[in-house]
Order: C-alpha cells, then structure tokens, then sequence
C-alpha cells in the first residue's frame, strides 16, 4: 500500500474513533463533573498500568512480525485469544479478592464486575488493533470502536428522560462494560476475516526467543512511558488530596493528549512500514511529518491559549475552571510529544529500542523528582510544569540519537519550510495516484 494512501486511511478512519472517545469523555465530565469523572479517570488510569503489565506488550512483537510475515494471522490470533484466557481466569479470582473503594461511583458501580470487564476488553483490544494495524486494516477495527463508543453516548444519563431509564450507577458498569464490548466485536471480526485453519501450525522455536525478547524491552519502555506522562496523576491524588483539582488536572491532560490522536495515527502508519524495510522512505517523510506537525499544533496551542480561559468550562462544565492554567503549562509537552511519538515509532519499526528506553529514563527520572518537590508547594501548575520539562528533555535525547545516526539537526524536526508544503501536496497526490500498492 502506498504511504499516502496509508496515512489518509489511518487518519480518517481512527480520527473518527477518536473523535467519538472526545464525544464521550465531554459528556462524561459534564455529568459527573470534575469530582466523579475525576474519580472515574483516576481508577482507569490504574487499570490502564495494569493493562501493560498483564498483556506483556504482546502486541508489539504481533504487530511487527505479522508486518513482516514471519508469523502468520490465524497464529496470533491464537495467542491473542489464548493469552487473554490465560491471564483472565485467575485474574477475575485476584480481582474478586481486592478491596472495592470505600467512596464515590465505583463503591456502588460493582467495581469488581467494571474492572474485570475494563481488563479482558483492553487486553483483546490492544492485541487485535495490532493486528489489523499490521494489515494496513484501519477501516473495520475503527468502525466497531466506533459503534460502542456512540452506543455510550447515546445512553449518557444527562437529562431526565435518559436518567429515569439507566442510574449513574449502572451508566458507569456499562461505561466499564464497552470495553469487553470492543474487544470481543474486534476478536470476532479478526477470525472471520483472516482466520484459517489451513495456516494453523507451531511457532517457529527459532523465533519464540527473539519474540518474547521484543516483548520484555516493549514491556519497559511502555511501562515507563506509561508513568512519564501520567504518574503524575498520583502524585496530585497525594499531595493535592482534593478530587475536584484532581478531575480538573487530569482533564487537562486529556484534553492536551488529544494532541497525540495525530502522532499516533501516523505513527501507526511509520511502525509497520518502517518494518518492512522501508526505512529511508519513512526517515525523510517522518521529518516532514514532524515539521508539519509543530506548524500546525502551535496555531492550535495559540488560539486555546487566547480561547480556553472561558471555553474550557463552556464545554466541560462550570467544575472545569481549574483546568486552563495546566493546560496552557502543559503546551511545551504537546509539541515535544509529537515528535516523540514519531521517532518512537520509527525505532520501533528498525527493532531499536534502546534509544526509546533511554529516552523514558531520561524524562521519568525528571518527572518524578519533579513532581516529588514542585507538587507539595504548587499544586497542579507545578505539576503540569514539571511534566513539559520532562518531555523536552525526552525529545532533545531522541533528536540527539537521531543526529548522530543520521547527522540530522534538530531544526530538520521542529522548523516548517517554504519546500514543505510543496512536499506535503506531492504526498496528496500519492493518494489520488491510479497506482495502488507498490512493489515490492
């Protein structure tokens, strides 16, 4: 598939995916307000860890060895299914055994019923995404997504006739449910699509080495990536110790990882086909795409910096007004993100990661000290300040990485040319060009 072709479709159809995700926490934060859905973000964002660790980052080694056909779809599916079953059925016993929080929505939300059905689905979703992403598959897997998402939207109980039919209570189970909802709709479209019993045979040995190997290093540097950019929601759970400042905070956050939708869709374009040999390709058109990006997301920046003092909490609500000050501290991080994003996608595909491990050291070690002794004196500006200086301090270690492999500058990442948006339209008309696929 052409890379332009790859992108729009990436972009359009997961843009419609995340378009829904904003939809729903919008209406989530507006009923629940920054106290509940504070609360809500808070518990997901443990089970979100928990998601990394329990899956093993599986999907990283799916992803690339399906990209590179050395394992075929009905293999991995396999392990995908089998895996989720293996951790699942002694993970509902650890579960049932955890004590459920002694305040808020989740103490009569049948918290053990919404975590059990939050782990199994993500651990379907991240593995099945995967795998279709791998396919160059983005339309049927966003689309599924998408139906669960407006399902929930449609049943938010935020005026009186939807909240005479389903209680906040049972609207935060089914909340928890359509994960496991999305993740069984993908496992099945998966099978039914690329599942043959024809090409059911044993893992090469050779391979179960490097695979798992691949999967220890993802483990690691996901894992710190995980805590790099939302660590700090614990530290201000701690010192801040208010959960309308903490709803506030982690709406701030949210609302500026909006953000990464962009990176992260284009990085799951660069990730597949920088495993399958195209490197150089992907090298030159990454820069561009990191360029365009820091253009486009400093005007974005710019107009909520002027806008969102009164806008923030026209959307989210009146409990919001908190969140502009944050959000405005945490631009610098949005703008390093994006470059981030990119560059780790990108190693990822050349199977180096040590250079994305570094780099999650470098900014969880200056997060964490950070948030240690700014959080206690300054709240959650402190906290949003702390981060943005992490995360430059992450994308100056993978430029530096970058320039001595490829005696690139750092400008060649972060400043928009008069030649760009000649390049640019050139990748548009890639798009429209009667060539579909390339050869190999």
């Amino acid at each position: 598939m052409k890379l332009a072709t790859a992108l729009s479709k990436s972009i359009i159809w997961r843009g419609f995916y995340f378009v829904s995700v904003m939809l729903l926490n919008i209406l989530v934060a507006r009923h629940f307000q920054s106290e509940g859905s504070g609360q809500m973000y808070y518990v997901i964002n443990l089970l979100a860890f928990t998601i990394i660790l329990i899956s093993f980052c599986l999907d990283a080694p799916m992803g690339y060895y399906l990209s590179q056909k050395k394992l075929n779809e009905t293999q991995l599916s396999l392990l995908s299914v089998g895996w989720t079953i293996l951790i699942m059925l002694p993970g509902w016993f650890v579960i049932r055994s955890l004590p459920v929080p002694t305040d808020g929505l989740l103490t009569v939300a049948n918290f053990h019923f919404s975590a059990t059905s939050f782990l199994t689905g993500n651990l379907l979703i991240s593995f099945f995404v995967a795998l279709f992403y791998a396919k160059m598959d983005f339309v049927l897997p966003n689309l599924l997504l998408v139906f669960v998402n407006v399902l929930l939207i449609a049943l938010v109980p935020n005026n009186e006739w939807m909240s005479g039919f389903i209680s906040n209570e049972s609207y935060v189970q089914l909340y928890f449910f359509g994960f496991f909802m999305q993740g069984f709709l993908l496992m099945l479209a998966f099978l039914f699509r690329y599942f043959k019993w024809t090409a059911l045979q044993p893992v090469p040995a050779a391979l179960l080495k490097s695979f798992f190997s691949f999967a220890l290093i993802a483990l690691v540097t996901n894992s710190m990536t995980f805590l790099m950019y939302r660590i700090d929601y614990w530290f201000v759970h701690k010192f801040v110790g208010n959960d309308s400042d903490l709803g506030n905070y982690i709406q701030a956050c949210k609302l500026a990882q909006l953000f990464f939708i962009v990176p992260s869709i284009l990085a799951a374009v660069v990730f597949p086909m920088t495993a399958s040999g195209r490197k150089e390709e992907m090298n030159e058109k990454m820069q561009l795409l990191s360029r365009g990006l820091i253009l486009f997301y400093s005007i974005a920046c710019l107009l909520l910096l002027l806008t969102g003092f009164w806008l923030f909490p026209l959307v989210f609500g009146p409990t919001f007004q908190k969140m502009y000050l944050p959000f405005i501290l945490l631009i610098p991080a949005i703008l390093s993100y994006s470059v981030i994003h990119l560059l780790a996608a990108y190693y990822s595909g050349k199977k180096v990661l040590r250079v994305n491990l570094t780099g999650n050291i470098v900014a969880l070690t200056v997060i964490v000290a950070g948030d240690y002794f700014v959080i206690p004196s300054y709240g959650i500006a402190g906290a949003a300040v702390v981060s943005s200086v992490g995360y430059i301090c992450y994308m100056s270690y993978m430029l530096y990485a970058h320039a001595k492999e490829y005696r690139s500058r750092f400008v060649d990442f972060l400043l928009f040319r008069k030649t760009d948006a000649q390049l640019l339209l050139r990748l548009i008309k890639e798009k429209i060009s009667p060539v579909k696929t390339d050869e190999a």
